[in-house]
């Protein structure tokens, strides 16, 4: 009889309506967490005498960094020109 009664509460109404929730309640957060974090990323141009290169990173520091050391590989000395955030 035991048995019975917990099954009844697992498979009722409240007990599955309570799961079905929180399953869309994840499955909602996963796809705003996705969208964010493709939306936080930078694109920088780093410009020199004898080359342009690019950054791209989570932080706009970092994405200048990048673009600079790959610039000044080419050039010696470069400068960024701009640095956008993408989606």
């Amino acid at each position: 009889m035991a048995r019975l009664k917990g099954w009844k509460i697992i498979h009722g109404g409240l007990g599955m309506g309570k799961v079905l929730t929180s399953l869309a309640f994840v499955a909602a957060m996963l796809a705003l967490a996705s969208s964010e974090a493709s939306a936080m990323n930078f694109l920088c141009q780093a410009v020199g005498p004898r080359s342009v290169a690019y950054g791209r990173a989570f932080f706009a520091a970092d994405a200048k960094w990048q673009a600079l050391l790959r610039c000044e590989r080419r050039s010696g000395i470069c400068i960024i020109s701009y640095c956008v955030p993408t989606y």
